[in-house]
């Protein structure tokens, strides 16, 4: 257990910082005031500023909690690689596996791009590159990582021969895409139903199919929770 996991004051900048996450996901840290700021923390300036001296030191709490949690889910969500294939036809067991370890590495992905939006990058670039480019650094090892998954799969003869890179920046790209609220009005969708098909719509790419596990009842829940959790931040 790290020092920081016992100390109260690190546990109460956590929490006061996981609510300003919302608004520097929207707008960045440039144009945040230290009176709004102690506004979206729900307690008083004089309260703020125990825990904050400055706003530097508050992007700097965010950006040393999203680079914790992108290096937490790169080692719980992404395996770096599959098991070896043990026969012409797969098992039950193995569909079951490789098909939850690439729903996980697909979480992961949608993750990053939700989390990371382009308006906190560029802001973060402007204001504060020494952090943005702890941020980089930490996503690209993540990135990394979900490539080298991606690429192991196609070694095993289990995803199609596709770029690792190309199908992330996809994954990326469209899921921004899916979260506009009158794109899906226009298409008539709803967003569980979007994301499912996107998500059943990559799989059918990158698996072969004596490989896919049509079972994706798990995901449907995943949704579920994602677009709950996107509400509470608007």
């Amino acid at each position: 257990m790290s020092e920081t996991d016992c100390d109260p004051l690190f546990e109460k900048r956590e929490k006061l910082v996981m609510r300003l996450m919302p608004y520097v996901q929207k707008h960045g840290f440039s144009s945040l005031k230290m009176d709004d700021a102690a506004k979206y923390m729900d307690i008083s300036k004089p309260t703020m500023y125990k825990y904050f001296a400055s706003k530097a030191e508050i992007a700097e709490s965010i950006i040393d909690k999203f680079v914790l949690y992108v290096s937490n889910q790169m080692l719980a969500e992404a395996p770096p690689t599959l098991a070896t294939e043990q026969s012409s036809l797969p098992s039950a067991e193995e569909l079951k596996r490789y098909g939850v370890s690439f729903a996980s590495a697909f979480k992961l992905t949608i993750k990053l791009s939700f989390y990371l939006t382009d308006v906190l990058l560029q802001d973060l670039s402007n204001s504060y590159p020494d952090l943005y480019a702890k941020l980089a650094g930490a996503v690209e090892l993540c990135k990394n990582k979900l490539a080298a998954y991606i690429d192991s799969g196609v070694a095993l003869g289990v995803f199609y021969p596709i770029n690792a890179r190309i199908y992330l920046t996809q994954v990326e790209l469209v899921f921004r895409k899916l979260l506009d609220p009158k794109w899906l009005m226009l298409q008539n969708m709803t967003m569980k139903q979007a994301l499912m098909d996107f998500y059943k719509t990559m799989r059918h790419q990158v698996f072969y199919e004596k490989w896919l596990d049509e079972d994706d009842s798990a995901m449907g829940a995943y949704f579920d929770a994602l677009i709950a959790g996107m509400r509470a931040y608007e």
